[in-house]
C-alpha cells in the first residue's frame, strides 16, 4: 500500500483533536479518523525533532520510517502522525522496528471507534 502524506492543516487537525495517542519505547503515534465519507487510503506524517540529531541522522530516520510505513497494513480513512522518540531508530534492527511499529499501529487503531 502506498501511503500518501499529510499537509500542514492535516497535522494541525490531528494534533488538535486526536482520536487516540499511543507510545512505545521508540515511537509516538497520534491518530485521527478522517470521517465516514473518507474512503481513501491511510495518510501518514512524520515529525522528527531536532533533538534527535543532526540533519543526516534525522533524514536517515525519516527514510527508514517511510519504508516501514510503506509496508504497514492500515485500513483506509486514517490520518496518522508518527514521531520517533529516540535516535537509535537510525541504526536499530529494521525487522524489530517493523514489528514494534506494526504492533503499535494495531493496538492504537483497535482502540478507536471505526465509524
Amino acid at each position: 500500500m502506498k501511503a500518501s502524506g499529510l499537509r500542514t492543516r492535516d497535522f494541525d487537525r490531528v494534533y488538535r483533536r486526536p482520536d487516540r495517542r499511543s507510545r512505545s519505547a521508540r515511537f509516538l503515534l497520534v491518530v485521527r479518523r478522517r470521517g465516514p465519507e473518507a474512503s481513501g487510503r491511510a495518510r501518514f506524517g512524520l515529525t522528527v525533532k531536532a533533538r534527535l540529531g543532526n540533519a543526516v541522522l534525522r533524514n536517515r530516520i525519516k527514510r527508514r520510517l517511510r519504508e516501514l510505513l510503506r509496508r504497514a497494513s492500515v485500513p483506509p480513512g486514517w490520518d496518522i502522525v508518527v514521531q520517533p522518540l529516540t535516535a537509535e531508530i537510525a541504526a536499530a534492527d529494521f525487522a524489530a522496528l517493523g514489528r514494534e511499529l506494526d504492533a503499535l499501529l494495531e493496538k492504537t487503531l483497535a482502540g478507536v471507534d471505526p465509524a
